[in-house]
């Protein structure tokens, strides 16, 4: 019980006002590229960056997400999923995850739609149930909508903006603002299987985030991802391997002072009738 307490104060103090589960984002794919991924958007976990996304998705995809142990530590563990179904108008989505250990733990569930607008322009809504739970204290739930945009500016050149907690929601006592985030990214395509891409995020309670990464494909079956950020700094990379719908990837990234956390993700991807 010592140990935990002690992880438990340790995650309040090193992530004040943001929870370590946001930092660490989600999905193999946008954690290595230093998730850099609003303008990408480009699978299930759209879902959590820019739903606006789902709408350019043409086939089902499913994915079952596992980070075993954060910075290190087994009581940091997040486990996750989410699907996407293309519809006639776009696409819809839904995601869960769960983060944390015996004395704290974040749930959270997420629905979305996406749609495609006119002049190359999509948009996209999530609707977000947040629970939290401190042993002792109880737990509460609070729901934020998220929004986001893409649009194709040019062949190969996409800009991509997402809102996440439009409404500001508060939480607790003291009515501390949820993560409100401002995402601004372009993806650059300069030729087939090589993505490029570029963001700039705004947490309202912190300074600018720098994001980038770059995606290389080799024969259509193997991916090689890296990425870097700063506020904190960060380097991450990864590698996906796919073959007849089923994808492996894996993720890692390392923070200057707490060190390497690896993530694992598997994916189904086909066709709907």
């Amino acid at each position: 019980m010592k140990h935990s307490l002690f992880i438990f104060l340790a995650l309040v103090v090193l992530t004040p006002s943001r929870t370590c589960a946001d930092d660490n984002g989600r999905g193999a794919k946008a954690i290595a590229l230093g998730n850099a991924f609003v303008a990408m958007a480009d699978n299930a976990w759209s879902l959590r960056y820019n739903p606006a996304g789902l709408a350019h998705l043409s086939v089902f995809h499913g994915s079952a997400f596992y980070v075993p142990e954060q910075f290190g530590l087994p009581e940091l563990r997040t486990v996750a999923a989410a699907a996407v179904m293309p519809l006639g108008f776009g696409g819809v989505g839904l995601a869960m995850d769960q983060f944390g250990f015996d004395l704290y733990r974040e749930t959270h569930f997420a629905a979305g739609a996406g749609a495609k607008l006119d002049w190359g322009v999509s948009g996209g809504l999530a609707v977000n149930l947040h629970s939290f739970f401190i042993e002792r204290y109880g737990s509460t739930q609070r729901v934020t909508l998220d929004l986001g945009l893409l649009a194709e500016a040019a062949p190969g050149f996409v800009l991509g903006f997402g809102l996440k907690n439009v409404t500001g929601t508060m939480i607790g006592p003291f009515q501390e603002r949820l993560p409100q985030i401002f995402s601004l990214g372009s993806l650059f395509t300069p030729v087939p299987d090589c993505s490029l891409s570029l963001e700039l995020e705004k947490d309202t309670r912190h300074p600018f985030m720098v994001k980038a990464g770059v995606e290389q494909w080799l024969f259509d079956v193997l991916a090689l991802r890296v990425g870097v950020s700063d506020n904190p700094n960060k380097v991450s990379a990864g590698f996906a391997a796919r073959s007849s719908g089923v994808e492996f990837a894996y993720a890692g990234y390392s923070h200057n002072q707490l060190g390497w956390t690896h993530q694992l993700e598997i994916s189904i991807w086909f066709e709907v009738e």
